[in-house]
């Protein structure tokens, strides 16, 4: 696949599963241009992510077919051309189909989503990465975090290391300090995961903290120390 193709794609809408694709859309920005779908309440994780990869198109509700939503992308997609759509949805929606003529339209396998998809991928990610022949993807590339903002946290936290992220109930002793989620800071805001950035290790939950943490390559602590 050494020719550039563009690519429409709706990326999951779970803050977890959305971070378990980012080494697979990491590696398909590098084949061509790639117009991301994404729900609006995933705007604290885009707000972390550099701004020129993709061009990204938000919508409030699911685009179902008639929709006010499905409507609005299909009017702001009137012009472009893709050669694949790709749904990382499970279910697939079926009304996205409707929004580009693309020949080849893939979806995580569900024998029901035939013939609004054609292509049926079978475990998830790690098949899609090799479909598309993507490898060694860094997902930390598609990140962006503010040096200022950075240098301001780390202020904050002073020189006292090694710094663990808690994302449960604080149960684990550690030699150095600790920021605990709903404690020191909300998991929904976009300084937890920038704190989780300049953590060394996290303890938690797994959930899209976890997943994140583990795009950084933290400590994971998965018992008392």
């Amino acid at each position: 696949m050494s020719k550039k193709s563009n690519y429409l794609i709706s990326v999951p809408h779970k803050i977890a599963d959305f971070l378990k694709s980012f080494s697979f859309l990491a590696g398909l920005q590098n084949r061509g241009t790639c117009v991301i779908l994404m729900p609006k309440f995933l705007e604290t994780i885009y707000g972390l992510m550099k701004q020129n990869i993709f061009k990204v198109m938000f919508y409030d509700k699911l685009p179902l077919l008639f929709s006010r939503d499905h409507k609005m992308l299909k009017k702001q997609l009137e012009h472009e051309q893709f050669h694949y759509l790709v749904e990382l949805n499970i279910p697939a929606n079926i009304s996205l189909p409707y929004l580009t003529s693309a020949e080849k339209r893939i979806c995580l396998c569900d024998k029901n989503n035939f013939p609004y998809y054609n292509i049926l991928i079978r475990e998830g990610f790690t098949t899609l990465n090799g479909f598309f022949e993507i490898k060694d993807s860094n997902p930390q590339n598609l990140f962006h975090f503010n040096a200022n903002r950075v240098k301001t946290m780390k202020r904050k936290l002073g020189k006292k290391r090694p710094l663990l992220f808690v994302n449960r109930h604080d149960d684990i002793e550690w030699e150095g300090i600790k920021v605990i989620v709903g404690k020191d800071i909300q998991n929904v805001d976009a300084e937890a995961y920038e704190m989780l950035y300049l953590a060394d290790a996290y303890y938690g939950v797994h959930d899209e903290l976890y997943e994140f943490a583990t795009i950084f390559n933290k400590e994971i602590i998965s018992h008392k120390k």
